[in-house]
């Protein structure tokens, strides 16, 4: 998707060029930051010749390694030096009457936006797990260093503090990995419908830009927390904590940066009302008899409500902090159920 001009605003800033060839599609044009370089098959943004230039005249295509004849398809110019994901090559890549074929039935017509964003929006999904990953890892990593550390006479994990601290993470942890589970879940349901307008995709679209957003922003801070447990011996590469920093720092960018899923979220509240099957299925999911909770929830409807009644100004300025708390409450919710099902399933046993 990514071209020299940026990442986000895909409607001005991509320049590769579509052009039909009979059953085909023939797409010139250099691709920025392209993950898993070296793939045998990629899904490429162009736009077709001819097509407006804008969002709407986007289309996605389907390109292979290999052109029919056998020859290359593209040319990786480089592969990008970076800080962490270093065993997924990323690279810049050159199209040169690249073979390809279109997705979706019809191009310019608008469609091709909304497969865009379906693709990013399942490898939010799996961000969103990615970074749970990482910050359990790290836990891991720093309670097992924890716990061989001496000082003053006990581990330091037994010190109350630290104590408390880690009690603290692993707590934030269980609420961020029922929110990416739940994205998970709600893809496994939609991935296969051809309309991105029903209640239930869109109730995904709006999960998996939370589980994104809240998960990505968590991880980093938990790994660096991580490399503070270890002192001094935190920043050394011998020890592997300062990679999960690293690592986790990535996923806060790739598939869109906080920023970027706290607007995109807001906009398919805005647009598309999917705070409201949100909320009924938190309600659904919640104990009737915890009233505390059903009224959480029903105070955060409000509240999400009477926010997306400003003006548009005022209603992206104060963006986050709403947006910020929807995704915990919601994790909340959703943990508290998890646990309900695992209880039930042992006392079953």
């Amino acid at each position: 998707m990514t071209e020299i001009q940026g990442g986000s605003d895909l409607g001005a800033n991509v320049a590769t060029v579509a052009r039909r060839a009979g059953d085909r599609w023939l797409l010139t044009g250099d691709k920025y930051f392209a993950s898993n370089a070296g793939a045998e098959l990629v899904v490429v943004a162009a736009r077709p010749a001819g097509a407006p230039q804008n969002v709407r005249g986007l289309a996605l295509f389907l390109l292979p390694k290999r052109r029919e004849n056998g020859a290359l398809n593209y040319t990786i110019r480089r592969l990008k030096d970076k800080v962490a994901t270093r065993s997924v090559p990323t690279g810049e890549i050159e199209l040169r009457d690249s073979e390809a074929w279109l997705l979706g039935s019809h191009e310019s017509d608008g469609g091709g936006v909304h497969l865009i964003l379906e693709v990013l929006n399942l490898s939010r999904a799996t961000n969103s797990m990615g970074s749970v990953a990482i910050a359990q890892r790290a836990l891991a990593e720093s309670s097992d260093f924890a716990k061989q550390r001496i000082a003053f006479g006990k581990p330091v994990i037994e010190h109350p503090l630290m104590r408390k601290q880690f009690d603290e993470r692993i707590d934030r942890l269980q609420d961020a990995f029922a929110l990416g589970w739940e994205s998970i879940a709600q893809l496994d349901e939609v991935w296969r419908q051809k309309s991105p307008d029903s209640d239930r995709y869109r109730l995904f679209r709006l999960v998996a830009h939370l589980a994104k957003y809240w998960t990505s922003d968590l991880a980093p801070r938990i790994a660096r927390w991580a490399m503070e447990v270890h002192g001094a011996l935190g920043v050394l590469a011998e020890f592997p904590v300062e990679r999960w920093f690293r690592e986790a720092m990535v996923l806060t960018i790739w598939e869109g940066t906080c920023h970027r899923q706290i607007l995109d979220g807001m906009e398919v509240m805005e647009r598309k009302g999917a705070h409201r099957p949100l909320f009924e299925h938190l309600r659904e999911t919640t104990d009737p008899a915890d009233l505390g909770q059903m009224e959480q929830i029903d105070q955060m409807r409000r509240r999400v409500e009477a926010h997306l009644a400003l003006p548009q100004a005022q209603r992206e300025a104060g963006a986050e902090e709403v947006f910020r708390d929807l995704a915990v409450l919601t994790a909340r919710v959703l943990r508290l159920r998890l646990e309900h099902i695992l209880h039930a399933k042992q006392e079953s046993r």
